[in-house]
């Protein structure tokens, strides 16, 4: 009589192959993903550099900045009034400007601006007060970046500072909270920060205006 033998896989067998395919996925996905970070976060310095250039532009044909989007259309709205010693924030008005709306994420591009530069401004324009916007290097607010600057465009990153971890660096550039103010913070990229922060600053925003011929 012929012993029948069978061929076929245990479940303890197919479950170790399962986790060896996964571990080998994973291990091909890492750096996939890696490459995707690379290149959404070179896809966000380039629209920024975009956008400043935009300002700029609209700045000489205007003689003012673009206030931000407060309801959504891209559309630049009224700033909150045309003091230096205040600032409104909002959505990039990037209809007005004709940029990129979004980052990479999905998630709107912000911009603050002082109010003074929102109206028609001269050479001796500056913010005051709680007007005044300023780029630290840390949360600690004790080493500047840049001081007084017209306006700030940044990205919140891959998280959105929506999504742990949201570190301290990144909730002052967050859009709501206690730390919703002129305070904003740019360094490096690491895992406890990915925002991407730029400004407009006043020496270049004048100087392409001068050589415009539309200042002083």
């Amino acid at each position: 009589m012929k012993t029948k033998h069978n061929f076929g896989f245990t479940l303890i067998e197919i479950a170790i192959v399962l986790v060896i395919i996964g571990l080998l996925i994973s291990t091909l996905l890492a750096p996939l993903n890696a490459q995707l970070d690379i290149k959404n976060y070179n896809q966000v310095r380039t629209d920024l550099e975009q956008i400043k250039e935009a300002l700029y532009g609209y700045a000489i044909v205007n003689g003012s900045l673009p206030c931000p989007d407060t309801n959504g259309d891209g559309i630049s709205d009224a700033c909150s009034s045309v003091f230096a010693s205040a600032s409104t924030a909002g959505n990039l008005p990037w209809v007005t400007l004709g940029v990129q709306r979004m980052d990479p994420w999905n998630n709107p591009y912000q911009y603050r601006v002082n109010n003074a530069f929102g109206t028609l401004f001269t050479l001796s324009t500056t913010g005051t007060g709680a007007g005044i916007l300023r780029v630290y290097t840390d949360s600690t607010l004790a080493t500047t970046v840049a001081n007084n600057v017209p306006s700030v465009i940044y990205s919140s990153g891959k998280n959105g500072a929506t999504q742990p971890p949201v570190s301290a660096d990144e909730l002052e550039n967050t859009t709501t909270g206690v730390k919703f103010d002129a305070n904003f913070v740019s360094h490096n990229l690491s895992p406890t920060f990915d925002d991407v922060v730029v400004w407009i600053s006043p020496n270049v925003l004048f100087n392409r205006m001068v050589a415009a011929g539309k200042l002083p």
